[in-house]
Protein backbone atom coordinates (compact mmCIF):
# COMPACT_ATOMS: atom_id res chain seq x y z
CA UNK A 1 0.00 0.00 0.00
CA UNK A 2 1.03 3.39 -0.93
CA UNK A 3 0.95 5.95 1.66
CA UNK A 4 -0.87 9.83 0.30
CA UNK A 5 2.14 11.80 0.08
CA UNK A 6 0.95 14.12 2.51
CA UNK A 7 2.26 11.60 4.96
CA UNK A 8 5.76 11.18 3.44
CA UNK A 9 5.81 14.88 3.10
CA UNK A 10 5.59 14.97 7.15
CA UNK A 11 9.00 12.87 8.19
CA UNK A 12 10.56 14.61 5.32
CA UNK A 13 9.54 18.22 6.68
CA UNK A 14 10.83 16.54 10.44
CA UNK A 15 13.75 15.95 9.05
CA UNK A 16 14.31 19.40 6.81
CA UNK A 17 13.31 21.19 10.52
CA UNK A 18 15.70 18.85 12.20
CA UNK A 19 18.40 19.88 9.94
CA UNK A 20 18.34 23.51 10.44
CA UNK A 21 17.49 23.39 13.77
CA UNK A 22 20.95 22.02 14.02
CA UNK A 23 22.43 24.40 12.00
CA UNK A 24 21.18 27.12 14.15
CA UNK A 25 22.35 25.25 17.09
CA UNK A 26 25.89 24.88 15.47
CA UNK A 27 25.40 28.45 14.55
CA UNK A 28 24.83 29.28 17.83
CA UNK A 29 27.43 27.38 19.65
CA UNK A 30 29.83 29.12 17.03
CA UNK A 31 28.67 32.47 18.41
CA UNK A 32 29.05 31.66 22.07
CA UNK A 33 32.71 30.23 21.68
CA UNK A 34 33.30 33.24 19.73
CA UNK A 35 32.08 35.76 22.60
CA UNK A 36 34.04 32.96 25.10
CA UNK A 37 37.32 33.84 23.03
CA UNK A 38 36.38 37.24 23.02
CA UNK A 39 35.98 37.49 26.66
CA UNK A 40 39.27 35.63 27.07
CA UNK A 41 41.75 37.97 25.28
CA UNK A 42 39.61 40.98 27.32
CA UNK A 43 40.44 39.49 30.07
CA UNK A 44 43.85 38.53 29.38
CA UNK A 45 44.74 41.87 28.28
CA UNK A 46 43.06 43.92 31.24
CA UNK A 47 45.46 41.21 33.43
CA UNK A 48 48.36 42.05 31.27
CA UNK A 49 47.82 45.83 31.63
CA UNK A 50 47.56 45.50 35.16
CA UNK A 51 50.21 43.25 35.92
CA UNK A 52 52.65 45.96 33.82
CA UNK A 53 51.34 48.62 35.55
CA UNK A 54 52.40 47.22 39.22
CA UNK A 55 55.57 46.06 37.45
CA UNK A 56 56.25 49.78 36.91
CA UNK A 57 55.01 51.10 40.08
CA UNK A 58 57.41 48.46 41.85
CA UNK A 59 60.52 49.79 39.90
CA UNK A 60 59.58 53.25 40.66
CA UNK A 61 58.98 52.71 44.42
CA UNK A 62 62.49 50.85 44.31
CA UNK A 63 63.83 53.99 42.17
CA UNK A 64 62.45 56.04 45.07
CA UNK A 65 63.83 53.77 47.86
CA UNK A 66 67.57 53.96 46.47
CA UNK A 67 67.37 58.04 46.48
CA UNK A 68 66.01 57.64 49.48
CA UNK A 69 68.86 55.52 50.64
CA UNK A 70 71.52 57.68 48.94
CA UNK A 71 69.72 60.68 50.93
CA UNK A 72 70.24 59.09 54.17
CA UNK A 73 73.94 58.11 53.65
CA UNK A 74 74.60 62.04 52.39
CA UNK A 75 72.49 62.56 55.14
CA UNK A 76 74.28 60.84 57.63
CA UNK A 77 77.62 62.26 56.60
CA UNK A 78 76.73 65.84 56.41
CA UNK A 79 75.52 65.02 60.12
CA UNK A 80 79.33 63.69 60.83
CA UNK A 81 81.10 66.13 59.24
CA UNK A 82 79.05 68.62 61.31
CA UNK A 83 79.58 66.68 64.37
CA UNK A 84 83.74 67.09 63.76
CA UNK A 85 83.63 70.52 63.01
CA UNK A 86 81.59 71.69 66.13
CA UNK A 87 84.26 69.44 68.03
CA UNK A 88 86.63 71.21 70.90
CA UNK A 89 89.65 70.30 68.89
CA UNK A 90 88.57 71.47 66.11
CA UNK A 91 87.30 74.64 67.45
CA UNK A 92 90.23 75.15 69.18
CA UNK A 93 92.47 74.54 66.45
CA UNK A 94 90.25 76.72 64.23
CA UNK A 95 90.56 79.52 66.77
CA UNK A 96 94.46 79.76 67.03
CA UNK A 97 94.54 79.63 63.47
CA UNK A 98 92.74 82.70 63.48
CA UNK A 99 94.84 84.44 65.76
CA UNK A 100 92.74 83.70 69.33
CA UNK A 101 94.32 82.96 72.28
CA UNK A 102 93.74 81.51 75.99
CA UNK A 103 92.37 84.48 77.72
CA UNK A 104 94.16 84.99 81.82
CA UNK A 105 92.89 86.54 84.41
CA UNK A 106 95.55 89.61 83.90
CA UNK A 107 93.79 89.74 80.74
CA UNK A 108 90.03 90.04 81.57
CA UNK A 109 88.53 93.97 82.17
CA UNK A 110 85.53 94.36 84.10
CA UNK A 111 83.50 97.71 82.90
CA UNK A 112 81.05 98.94 85.88
CA UNK A 113 78.03 100.61 84.37
CA UNK A 114 76.43 103.42 87.24
CA UNK A 115 72.85 103.22 86.40
CA UNK A 116 72.98 99.51 85.76
CA UNK A 117 70.09 97.89 88.22
CA UNK A 118 71.78 95.64 90.88
CA UNK A 119 69.48 92.56 91.74
CA UNK A 120 70.34 90.41 94.66
CA UNK A 121 70.47 86.95 93.96
CA UNK A 122 67.06 85.18 94.52
CA UNK A 123 67.04 83.50 98.58
CA UNK A 124 67.27 79.96 98.43
CA UNK A 125 63.42 78.88 100.19
CA UNK A 126 63.37 76.87 103.52
CA UNK A 127 62.93 72.80 102.24
CA UNK A 128 59.49 72.23 102.48
CA UNK A 129 57.74 70.28 105.63
CA UNK A 130 56.39 67.15 104.79
CA UNK A 131 52.62 67.02 106.56
CA UNK A 132 51.53 63.89 107.61
CA UNK A 133 48.56 62.36 105.82
CA UNK A 134 45.60 62.71 107.59
CA UNK A 135 43.08 60.09 109.55
CA UNK A 136 41.41 57.49 106.95
CA UNK A 137 37.42 57.86 107.64
CA UNK A 138 35.93 56.02 109.78
CA UNK A 139 32.45 55.75 108.08
CA UNK A 140 31.37 55.56 104.30
CA UNK A 141 29.63 59.26 104.68
CA UNK A 142 32.67 60.85 106.46
CA UNK A 143 34.65 59.27 103.20
CA UNK A 144 32.07 60.57 100.72
CA UNK A 145 32.02 64.01 102.43
CA UNK A 146 35.47 64.22 102.02
CA UNK A 147 35.43 63.07 98.31
CA UNK A 148 32.51 66.20 97.41
CA UNK A 149 34.67 68.45 99.44
CA UNK A 150 37.82 67.30 97.84
CA UNK A 151 35.93 67.82 94.28
CA UNK A 152 34.72 71.38 95.10
CA UNK A 153 37.63 72.58 96.01
CA UNK A 154 39.39 71.26 92.65
CA UNK A 155 36.38 72.83 90.72
CA UNK A 156 36.82 76.11 92.96
CA UNK A 157 40.75 76.49 91.85
CA UNK A 158 39.80 75.61 88.18
CA UNK A 159 41.51 71.78 88.01
CA UNK A 160 39.78 69.06 86.51
CA UNK A 161 41.36 66.75 86.48
CA UNK A 162 41.80 65.34 83.36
Amino acid sequence: MMAAPEENSHPRQTRELARRLGQLTQAQAAAGWGIIIILGALLGAIYLNQTSSIAEIGRRVQREQNSLDEIKWKNADLERLIAEAQSLDHLSAEARRLGFVLATPSDIDYMVIPSYPMEDAPKSEAAPTVEAPPAPPETIWEALTLAIRSLGIGLTRGEANE
